[in-house]
């Protein structure tokens, strides 16, 4: 069904766009470029001794810009396909779920989910200025590891406490503005986010990029966010472990050739994460709660490319600051083994273009914050990648 509402939608543009103006001047012109895509994913997950089909974080989007001489209009929207019934997934980025401390996952179980939404203003050499809910300046420097089919991106602080990163603004950032744009070698990102709500703050959080092109195919990056929270929540550190404004950095390196990409990433976050934990009453005894904590974290990503298959490795390490979130917490607890701490390999094969077949195993040393040790999974799948743009002048 995907797939001939795709090709519907190809003819339909296919038909709208295939007179374009030629030899006209273009201060007398508007040009509408129309971007439909769509990436479809499943595999088939193996773990505790059981088999499950889970749904890989599939999106359909579409893409928008209407330009006339020098400045162009933007609009784009993405939502989430659930194809597939089951509530268990291993990709991060698949959390539809938003939230600090107190977790809204409204959007779970419904067939289709908002991913990104968002409008904006091209000014070519100026830059582009975009609202909405989209991708943060933060991920600009953190995605240079996030490039695995299903694992990876556990280390990063992108989307934290199971979230997509909406609210800190770490993730696909919720009521954003954000700023970007190429100066040289260099790729600039500013962000800020106006959520209103019961925030005593006038804006709830900002953030900064800076990338620089060292050679084609080879970046290096560094990124800052800081959510601004209210401050009714921060005083109240003492029972859920805030010592301050949730605060992120992040560093890393990329490089992508023709034989082998390969990537590293460093992170370190305070008051920035948070976990299901437990505290001990004097009356009630032991009682679940929420522990936010900070943490470092590095990611490595590698892939060596043949003609058609490619083989891919990486490890996520994420160590929470447990001493620090105990002294502030009082008589709240996480498990002092607590961790992420995964090895990932993987295999692609791509038949023909736009398909792909992929296998991913994680294997996971660490444990949660409730001190279960975390599972090892591997993964079997398919993955179909459609996209496609159509531009046409139009005479004024």
């Amino acid at each position: 069904m995907s797939r001939r509402f795709y090709w519907l939608l190809h003819f339909i543009l296919f038909i709208v766009f295939s007179d374009p103006v030629y030899g006209q001047d273009v201060k007398d012109s508007i040009e509408v470029s129309v971007k439909p895509y769509a990436s479809l994913r499943g595999h088939m997950a193996v773990y505790d001794n059981k088999m499950q089909l889970q749904e890989n974080a599939s999106r359909i989007g579409l893409e928008l810009l209407v330009k006339k001489g020098g400045i162009g209009f933007i609009a784009g929207g993405e939502i989430q396909l659930n194809m597939f019934k089951g509530g268990t997934s291993f990709n991060v980025d698949g959390s539809l779920s938003g939230g600090f401390v107190t977790v809204e996952a409204a959007q779970t179980q419904q067939v289709f989910g908002n991913r990104l939404g968002y409008l904006g203003i091209d000014l070519e050499k100026f830059g582009t200025i975009t609202i909405g809910k989209q991708w943060s300046v933060y991920r600009d420097v953190t995605s240079y590891t996030d490039r695995f089919n299903v694992f990876g991106a556990r280390a990063s602080a992108t989307f934290i406490g199971g979230t997509d990163g909406g609210e800190t603004g770490t993730g696909r950032a919720d009521q954003s503005v954000i700023y970007r744009n190429r100066l040289g070698r260099f790729y600039l990102g500013g962000q800020l986010q106006a959520r209103g709500g019961n925030n005593d703050k006038f804006i709830d959080g900002f953030g900064f990029s800076l990338q620089y092109r060292i050679q084609d195919g080879f970046f290096a990056g560094a990124a800052f966010n800081r959510a601004l929270l209210s401050d009714n929540l921060i005083h109240k550190g003492n029972t859920i472990g805030i010592a301050g404004q949730p605060t992120y950095y992040s560093l890393g390196g990329k490089y992508i050739g023709k034989t082998f990409d390969i990537s590293v990433l460093g992170v370190l976050q305070k008051n920035g994460d948070f976990s299901p934990s437990f505290y001990m009453d004097p009356v009630l005894g032991l009682q679940n709660s929420t522990m936010v904590f900070s943490a470092k974290g590095v990611e490595v990503f590698a892939k060596y490319k043949l003609e058609k298959f490619s083989i891919l490795g990486g490890y996520n390490l994420y160590v929470p600051d447990i001493k620090s979130a105990e002294s502030v917490s009082g008589p709240y607890h996480l498990e002092p083994g607590f961790k992420k701490n995964d090895v990932i390999i993987g295999l692609s094969y791509h038949p023909f273009d736009f398909v792909q077949l992929y296998s991913e195993q994680r294997f996971s040393m660490g444990k949660t914050s409730l001190g279960e040790r975390e599972k090892s999974v591997f993964t079997l799948g398919l993955r179909i990648d459609l996209s496609t743009t159509f531009s046409k002048k139009f005479k004024l």
